[in-house]
C-alpha cells in the first residue's frame, strides 16, 4: 500500500471509528425499511470537491480525490459512510455494444450505433472485455480495492437505465417513436440492453464483494445490502403514463426482480408519471434532480417509498416540517456547509477558525432539526 493512501486511510479510521459507523448505518437501515428513527434522523452533507460526475481521471487521481473528500466529511458529524465513488461516463452501457466513446467540454457521450431499425438486427452480444467503458470501470473499482487493501468499500458507476441507454445508441427521437412503429425491435434492443445492464451491475458486485454500496444516487449515499440496484431514467420526463406503463416499467421491473428492489432517478420534472412509477412492482425509492422533497410528495410519493434528495440550506426547516407531517422517508443531502471563496470550496488544510464556526453553527441547526424527528414520526411498516 503507498504511504499516503495508508496515512490518509489511518486519518479516516480515526475520523470514523466503528461506533460512529455502526450509529449511522442503523440510523440508515431504519430510514430505508420505514421503521422509527433511531435516536435522531439521518442526514448527509453534500459532498467536498470531488465531482459526481467526475472522469478522466486516473484510478490513482479518483481513489485520493474520494479519499480528501471522506477526511472533509470527517469534521462533521453528519452520516456520511465512507467509500469509494468512481463517476459517471454516459457511454458506459453503449461501449458494452462497441459504440464509440465521444467527449466534449468534458461531456462523455457516444456515437450512434443505430440509424434505422434494422441496425439492431446486427447488434454485437455485450461485452464487459477490454477496449470498453464498463471494462476501465471495472479495473478502477479493481484499484481502488487492492490500494486499500479492502478497507474502504466501493460504489457502483452511474448506471444509466434501459431506455436512457437505447436514446444514446439511436437518439431518442427515434427510438421513443419506434415503440409504435416497430414494436418488436423495440422490445428486442430494450430487452438487449436491460440484460447488458444486469450483466454490468452484476459484475461490479461480484468483483467488490462484501464491500460493495449498492447504488450512485447520490454516489456517497450509503445504503442497506437489501436496496437493489439504482437506475439513472432521465428519459421519465419525456413519456406519458401509458407509455410508461407499456414500455419502460417491465424493463424497470426486470432490474428491481432480479436484484431484490431498485431506486430510480431522473431530472427535470418526471411529475406525470411518479404515480405510476410508485406503484410499479420492487421499487424501494425516487430521486430527482431538480424537484423538491415537496413536489415529489405532491406528484404522489408518500411514506412507501423512500425519497432521496437534495435540500438547500435556506428551506431545512420546511422539508423537517413536511416529513413530520407527513411522515415521509427522505434519504436526504444538504447543500451550503462547506466554506468557499470565490474561487470554489475551499481545501481543507485552508479553513480557518472561524470556517469551522460557521460550519458548526450551521451543524448544530441540523442536529436540532433531525433530534425532533422522533417524537413525532410513526413506523410506516
Amino acid at each position: 500500500m503507498q504511504d499516503i493512501i495508508r496515512q490518509k486511510l489511518e486519518q479516516i479510521d480515526a475520523l470514523f471509528p466503528p461506533e460512529r459507523l455502526e450509529k449511522s448505518k442503523e440510523r440508515w437501515t431504519r430510514l430505508w425499511q420505514g421503521e422509527a428513527p433511531l435516536d435522531r434522523y439521518p442526514f448527509l452533507f453534500a459532498p467536498f470537491q470531488f465531482g459526481y460526475y467526475c472522469a478522466g481521471l486516473t484510478p490513482e487521481e479518483c481513489l485520493l480525490a474520494n479519499l480528501d473528500d471522506i477526511l472533509a466529511h470527517g469534521q462533521t458529524r453528519d452520516d456520511f459512510i465512507p467509500a469509494f465513488f468512481p463517476g459517471c461516463r454516459q457511454s458506459t452501457i453503449p461501449s458494452m455494444f462497441g459504440a464509440e466513446e465521444i467527449v466534449v467540454d468534458g461531456d462523455y457521450s457516444c456515437r450512434h450505433l443505430i440509424g434505422d431499425p434494422e441496425d439492431i438486427d446486427r447488434l454485437p452480444e455485450p461485452s464487459l472485455g477490454p477496449g470498453t467503458v464498463a471494462y476501465d470501470w471495472l479495473v478502477m473499482e479493481e484499484y481502488a480495492l487492492d490500494a486499500t487493501e479492502g478497507r474502504l468499500p466501493v460504489h457502483p458507476t452511474d448506471m444509466q437505465g434501459p431506455a436512457d441507454v437505447c436514446g444514446q445508441l439511436w437518439g431518442y427521437d427515434a427510438f421513443l417513436a419506434s415503440a409504435y412503429e416497430d414494436p418488436e425491435r423495440y422490445h428486442r434492443l430494450m430487452t438487449s440492453v436491460t440484460e447488458a445492464f444486469i450483466r454490468f451491475w452484476d459484475a461490479q458486485r461480484r468483483l467488490c464483494g462484501d464491500r460493495f454500496v449498492g447504488t450512485h444516487l447520490y454516489g456517497w449515499n450509503w445504503v442497506p445490502a437489501d436496496a437493489g440496484a439504482s437506475i439513472s431514467a432521465d428519459s421519465l420526463v419525456m413519456v406519458s403514463p401509458a407509455y410508461y406503463r407499456e414500455f419502460y416499467q417491465p424493463y424497470l421491473q426486470r432490474i428491481g426482480e432480479t436484484f431484490g428492489g431498485m431506486a430510480v432517478h431522473s431530472c427535470g420534472d418526471f411529475s406525470a408519471v411518479i404515480p405510476d412509477l410508485c406503484a410499479t412492482p420492487t421499487l424501494k425509492a425516487v430521486n430527482a434532480g431538480q424537484m423538491t422533497v415537496a413536489e415529489l410528495h405532491n406528484a404522489g410519493v408518500d411514506a412507501r417509498t423512500l425519497i432521496i434528495a437534495w435540500a438547500a440550506p435556506d428551506n431545512l426547516e420546511e422539508i423537517f416540517q413536511l416529513i413530520r407531517d407527513r411522515r415521509l422517508r427522505v434519504d436526504m443531502t444538504i447543500g451550503g456547509i462547506w466554506p468557499t471563496t470565490p474561487q470554489g470550496v475551499k481545501p481543507l488544510a485552508e479553513w480557518t477558525t472561524e470556517d469551522r464556526d460557521v460550519m458548526r453553527e450551521f451543524e448544530d441547526r441540523v442536529m436540532a432539526l433531525a433530534a425532533e424527528i422522533p417524537q413525532s414520526t410513526i413506523a410506516v411498516r
